[in-house]
């Protein structure tokens, strides 16, 4: 049950709020009185200054009429020491009288008192008019007499100032003045105020007392009347607390949902007011709600047994599908490698494309249904990104030409290399953008570009943009582009085909990587379909290569592609080049003839294949007749599949280079052709049936037949032997009685499943250390499929049906990488490089002499530390180690190695302690990494 708050009670809320409305009507009333107070004394005082200020001032206008009257005849008399003695003796005479003086017509000051003189009126001497100017005193003559307000000239209060005429016989005889000092008024001003200040705070004393023991007396009036309120509110909160923390049971919990039938408690309040018409509400919403949850189980359990038989539909639905298409698309996939003639070959290729739409059917609704359930967790697996971008452009190139459309990809160069984050889905996005570019464009071309907008050392950003030259889309129509089984109109469902889930998948699945997507496009100007996605940081940008034979040479690029030509020139200039662009052929060999005039002569000229004005044969035939231009090394660019047939000339033409273009390609052409080195091939994933290993014995276990026909066709035309089994109890006995460098498990099989299968076999092997690779073939498209296999043991996963590249990146991946098979491979055809480079280091990722030297020296101590760690079980310092092997193998390009690596630093990250067979298999692939880091650092040498 909750635990009452005490400090939050309703009782001392209500306390809180009545004695709160008391003390704010109290101090209301306190303030209210005050001003009232202060307000009525201001008053009086301000009556009472200004009586005061009137009797001084009647009383100035007094003493001016009668000196003025007492001055008359002496002045009449030029009695001038009598004047001097009226003026002093009523100076010294009155203590309110500051000063007093009186000067004649003429300005002569006949008396002064008061002004600095001395004590008595003989000593006085005399003042001057300018003197009085000094003090401030007007000798101005007035009519009649004037009063004003002034500062003492003499220091202290204020005076107030009378000046009289003094007239004798109608003619203005001068003028006295008299000085009245306003101190005597100012004090009693001030006791008056301070009387008023002492009144008004013994006022406010009186009402804050009264204030006071009125909210102590309400204090505890309150209090015992809210009792009778507060009860019956505790008693509805206690219920409804329990209703909270914990529901009382009156049947046992559903086998389905494991929610238990609840009866809750109930409240009984007696008070014949409101609160006992709340306590009957409260009552019948307990009931309500009973009988709603009692509902809501029900439905809930219903809900999830029709989404349990959802699921186990899909799954049965996905297997039962792709296993007869595993059939399908095997046998007409080795049709295809069969001579045919040109009916029977347009046939097979009309089945295999109307069999592969109805795949890309299936995997979008399945593909739909598992990120419509939320079920849906993306990967964390490291990859390289530029290379699934180009891998996406390769695929589609043919689609693009077909169409006549240049397929055009750009990766910024400061976008990272190696990632972390989900391969498959983002190449799933990709695919599915370039594709409906291509689908909705009918000329131009569609350009990828890739840039990383924001990037750190850990993490990073990349936004992709898919731009096409096709009819664009209307604002109306975007807002529903993203919406399931929708497309722009009904005229482009039937023009183009297609589900309409294409995009609502890539939605999905760009939120899942933590992007967005979105699109920009206006009608008759193309569109511009954009993604972002957030990946973890192994490797950084592309790294501008030591090009010291390129500084200072010049090339000719030729090229009416606009961003094929872009791209072109943007990595020959930051290689070294001093580089030129053309669309035209002529154009070009004019600049090649005027930079042989000049002496500046280009370098190398990349050319198009498609020009505007010339094709390829004529505009080499053209130079090749220019002396001085004959061995111009040149570089054709054609579209896949489409290469020029050139007679004669390969002495002018270096290499002819497919599009999409790989860069690395055009760089290593280049540097041959104009330095003579001698540059290794690219080796791709794949190898030529027959190159992998021949013999090499591969047990397929398949319950249907057809399946396993076509998986002996597929393995064969690898060069590799093929054994069978019907069910994974034959394919364990088979394995202990003759060991195989791989085995092809279907999951979904009689007599015995391919997960009990392998995990059998890996208890019998961990008692002999031995390790087959089993690779899971299953018809199973949900997710989590792949976690479950490798959490059987298995070491890779292929999703039915099986297509031949997949299944060969695949065996090239784990089959030719083993060196203690029973049957060895012949030596593979020689080439630029050792086969054991060839098998074990991916070929496009540079490795400097130094980088090599450190990986031999420190990566055998690392393995050290790995080994101590796992001993000690360890499982923070496993997983810390894993971690640091799997960056140095990625460095060099041993991808199988980090691969393992990763395994292992997955299973420490889960809490888990790798088995040390795992460590042992590391140990084996380096050893054969070691060998190929040692070729090349012999091959450098001899180079140098």
């Amino acid at each position: 049950m909750v635990t009452p708050n005490t400090n939050g009670s309703l009782r001392l809320k209500l306390l809180r709020l009545i004695l709160g409305a008391l003390l704010l009507l109290g101090g209301a009333t306190l303030l209210s009185s005050g001003a009232l107070i202060y307000s009525t004394d201001r008053e009086v005082q301000a009556k009472r200054e200004e009586e005061l200020l009137g009797s001084l001032e009647e009383k100035a206008r007094l003493l001016g009429f009668n000196q003025a009257l007492a001055l008359r005849s002496l002045v009449a008399d030029n009695l001038f020491g009598d004047v001097k003695a009226l003026i002093f003796q009523t100076v010294s005479e009155n203590n309110d009288i500051a000063y007093g003086l009186f000067f004649d017509a003429e300005n002569r000051v006949w008396a002064a008192s008061g002004l600095g003189q001395a004590a008595g009126p003989k000593d006085a001497p005399a003042l001057t008019a300018k003197d009085l100017q000094a003090l401030g005193i007007s000798t101005e003559h007035h009519p009649r007499s004037v009063l004003r307000r002034r500062q003492n000239p003499m220091g202290g209060s204020d005076i107030l100032e009378v000046a009289a005429p003094v007239v004798t016989e109608g003619t203005h005889a001068g003028t006295v003045i008299y000085g009245i000092s306003t101190k005597s008024v100012v004090e009693r001003m001030v006791q008056a105020r301070e009387l008023a200040r002492s009144r008004l705070v013994t006022t406010l004393g009186l009402i804050g007392a009264l204030i006071l023991g009125s909210v102590a007396a309400s204090y505890f009036l309150v209090k015992r009347v809210a009792v009778h309120i507060t009860e019956p509110l505790f008693a509805l909160r206690s219920a409804a607390g329990a209703i909270a923390n914990g529901l009382r049971s009156s049947a046992p919990p559903s086998q389905t949902t494991g929610i238990e039938p609840k009866q809750w408690e109930r409240v009984q309040i007696k008070s014949g007011d409101e609160l006992e018409l709340l306590g009957e509400a409260f009552n019948s919403m307990v009931e309500a709600n009973e009988q709603a949850f009692d509902e809501l189980r029900v439905k809930t359990e219903q809900a999830l047994e029709a989404s349990r038989l959802k699921s186990e539909f899909l799954a049965n639905m996905s297997h039962e599908i792709r296993t007869p298409m595993n059939g399908i698309l095997g046998v007409i996939r080795l049709m295809q490698n069969q001579p045919l003639d040109g009916k029977m070959r347009r046939y097979v290729e009309t089945v295999d494309a109307s069999a592969n739409t109805l795949m890309a059917i299936i995997n979008d609704v399945l593909d739909f249904s598992k990120l419509e359930a939320g079920k849906y967790v993306a990967q964390h697996v490291s990859y390289d990104l530029r290379l699934v971008v180009q891998e996406v452009a390769e695929l589609m190139a043919s689609q693009a030409h077909e169409k006549g459309l240049e397929l055009v990809y750009r990766v910024e160069r400061r976008v990272p290399t190696g990632v972390v984050g989900d391969p498959d889905r983002f190449r799933q996005v990709l695919t599915n953008l370039v594709g409906n570019a291509i689908k909705f464009t009918d000329r131009g071309e569609v350009l990828v570009d890739v840039a990383a907008p924001q990037q750190d050392k850990s993490s990073a950003l990349v936004k992709v943009a898919v731009v096409d030259t096709g009819p664009g889309i209307a604002a109306d129509d975007q807002k529903k582009l993203f919406a399931a089984f929708t497309q722009v109109d009904g005229s482009m469902v039937r023009n183009h085909g297609g589900t309409g889930l294409g995009l609502a998948i890539s939605k999905h699945l760009v939120e899942v990587m933590g992007g967005e997507i979105g699109i920009d496009s206006t009608p008759g100007q193309g569109s511009r379909f954009w993604f972002t996605i957030k990946v973890g940081v192994t490797a950084g940008g592309e790294q501008i290569r030591s090009a010291e034979w390129a500084s200072g040479r010049r090339a000719l690029v030729v090229e009416i592609s606009k961003s094929w030509r872009d791209v072109v020139v943007e990595h020959l200039v930051a290689w070294g080049f001093d580089a030129e662009a053309t669309t035209s052929g002529r154009d070009a060999i004019s600049r090649l003839e005027l930079s042989l005039l000049e002496k500046r002569p280009f370098s190398a000229a990349v050319v198009g294949v498609q020009m505007d004005d010339l094709d390829l044969e004529a505009f080499l035939r053209t130079i090749q007749s220019v002396p001085g231009l004959e061995r111009l090394p040149v570089v054709a660019l054609y579209h896949m599949g489409s290469s020029v047939a050139l007679t004669g000339l390969e002495s002018t033409l270096v290499t002819q280079l497919p599009k999409p273009l790989r860069v690395s390609e055009l760089y290593n052409t280049l540097q041959s052709a104009l330095t003579g080195a001698k540059i290794a091939p690219v080796s791709k994933p794949g190898v030529e049936p027959g190159k992998i290993a021949s013999k090499l014995p591969v047990l397929v276990v398949d319950d249907n037949e057809i399946n396993r026909y076509v998986a002996m066709e597929q393995v064969e035309q690898l060069g590799l032997r093929v054994e069978t089994a019907c069910n994974g109890l034959e394919a364990l006995e088979c394995i202990k009685q003759k060991r195989y460098v791989a085995v092809l498990m279907d999951c979904q099989m009689p007599v015995m499943d391919g997960y009990t299968a392998t995990q059998k076999i890996r208890e019998w092997e961990r008692e002999k250390n031995r390790h087959t690779v089993i690779i899971a073939l299953t018809a199973h498209a949900l997710v989590g499929e792949r976690d479950r296999v490798l959490a059987a043991g298995m070491d890779d996963y292929l999703a039915k049906p099986v297509r031949p590249q997949s299944l060969q990146k695949t065996l090239w991946r784990h089959v030719v990488l083993h060196r203690d098979e029973p049957e060895t491979a012949p030596a593979l055809t020689s080439g630029a490089r050792e086969p054991a480079s060839l098998l074990v280091l991916d070929p496009e990722v540079p490795r400097s002499r130094k980088l090599i030297e450190l990986v031999l020296k420190n990566v055998p101590q690392q393995l050290d530390g790995l080994e101590a760690s796992l001993r000690a079980s360890v499982v923070a310092e496993v997983k810390a180690s894993a971690h640091k092997l799997k960056g140095s193998m990625l460095s060099i390009g041993a991808s199988r190695v980090a691969e393992l690596a990763e395994k292992m630093q997955f299973a420490a990250g889960q809490g888990e302690l790798p088995a040390t067979g795992d460590l042992a298999r590391i140990r084996e692939e380096f050893a054969s990494v070691s060998v190929a880091l040692k070729e090349e650092l012999a091959a450098t040498a001899q180079a140098t």
